[in-house]
């Protein structure tokens, strides 16, 4: 042995030009391959693929009535990351409306079908933090660019910070090609309506306070909700939910309900184009007790049990046919630590579930989702062209007309 390292010295010594050279560069691919490896991950990987719709695949839409919804749904969740998916591959079972919804399709009442695509495997903007990804999926850009950024994102948002008006929400490009419809934003977390949507005259903002969980325990009216039955359903849901947080367990389903009332009343049938509502039980469960605990997963089947109202209602009211539903999240929980957090750029964190179900959908899973897709999948939708300074595109795969 002390053979091999001393002809190995005298080697070294004796091409001592050339072996300097080969450490160089030897050092300099490690570091490039190390620099790369993290720009893949922080990213690479958050810039979207896909399709930017043009004037003649809008005309497919826009020309063709059968091509056309009434209205789109989002289901915004907060904190599932991509936790429905490991609840189905754990109990195909479980999750019955998201799973009838959302992965398996289904056909209504009037012989339409509605086609699902899911992905457990899309990808939220970096921080993994919700002012960050909610406001790039409302605005189709990175945090960067939005200008939402910061260890205080969440309560300047909250507050009311506005972000950079040259990245308009999918919201305001589309009441600006159609200033006589009406858009209605139902919210239990506040910060989406003040401030990644703007403060526009056909948008009817409701925010879902404790104020209002008290109201409603007392018979006291709320703004929003009027029908008695959902008063006293509300008032009685924790029954059986020992888990449940009680606070936002009802809040979201007052939330919910907001938009049931409104969307299919007579007038909002028709005037609204577009319905939001953001729910907030299963981070606030992430956030108390873990990505992955019972309480969490009780959070995210409660949330089903919404998606379950939604469907009811909109087919009592015929409602099925032309509504193009879609389900999105900001991020995921970690696994470390205690598993109450996230903003990092772990898997569990990163990762999140994006589905979506309506007749001119591609059945199945489409190609890469990132969060500042969502704009450009809405706006394609109702046949509106997306704002030129977007960076979200509309995934391969994931409507029959595209592709």
């Amino acid at each position: 042995m002390k053979e091999f390292f001393a002809k190995f010295g005298a080697a070294v010594r004796a091409h001592k030009g050339r072996t300097v050279a080969i450490c160089v560069t030897a050092f300099v691919l490690i570091c490039a391959i190390v620099t790369l490896s993290c720009l893949g991950a922080f990213v690479f990987n958050r810039f979207a693929t896909g399709y930017v719709p043009t004037d003649e695949d809008l005309a497919l839409i826009n020309n063709n009535v059968a091509n056309q919804y009434d209205r789109v749904v989002i289901i915004g969740v907060d904190g599932t990351g991509k936790y429905p998916g490991e609840m189905l591959d754990d109990d195909p079972y479980s999750l019955p409306n998201f799973k009838k919804v959302f992965v398996d399709g289904f056909t209504t009442a009037g012989g339409t079908r509605l086609n699902a695509s899911v992905t457990y495997s899309g990808i939220a903007v970096y921080p993994t933090i919700s002012a960050q990804n909610w406001t790039s999926m409302f605005r189709g850009v990175r945090p960067p660019y939005h200008g939402i950024t910061g260890s205080s994102s969440n309560k300047d948002l909250s507050n009311g910070k506005q972000p950079n008006e040259k990245y308009p929400s999918f919201i305001k490009v589309f009441l600006d090609a159609n200033p006589t419809a009406k858009v209605f934003s139902s919210c239990t977390w506040d910060a989406v309506n003040n401030g990644a949507i703007e403060d526009l005259a056909n948008v009817v903002k409701y925010n879902t306070t404790c104020e209002d969980v008290y109201k409603i325990a007392n018979d006291e009216e709320i703004e929003g909700l009027a029908d008695p039955d959902t008063k006293e359903f509300i008032k009685n849901a924790t029954e059986g939910n020992s888990t449940a947080d009680p606070d936002y367990f009802l809040r979201d389903m007052i939330t919910v309900q907001r938009v049931i009332e409104a969307t299919t009343s007579a007038e909002g049938k028709s005037a609204y184009k577009i319905a939001y509502m953001h729910l907030n039980q299963v981070d606030s469960a992430g956030h108390s007790y873990g990505y992955n605990k019972h309480a969490y997963a009780r959070a995210v089947a409660r949330v089903d049990d919404l998606i379950g109202r939604i469907y009811d209602a909109y087919e009592a009211e015929g409602m099925l046919d032309n509504t193009l539903f879609i389900y999105c999240t900001d991020h995921g929980h970690r696994y470390l630590q205690d598993g109450t957090g996230h903003g990092g750029n772990s898997n569990v964190e990163v990762k999140v579930t994006f589905a979506i179900a309506g007749k001119t959908v591609k059945q199945g899973t489409s190609g890469k989702y990132v969060n500042t897709d969502l704009a450009p999948i809405v706006a394609y939708a109702l046949g509106v062209k997306a704002a030129d300074s977007w960076q979200g595109r509309v995934p391969y795969g994931m409507f029959t007309l595209l592709g």
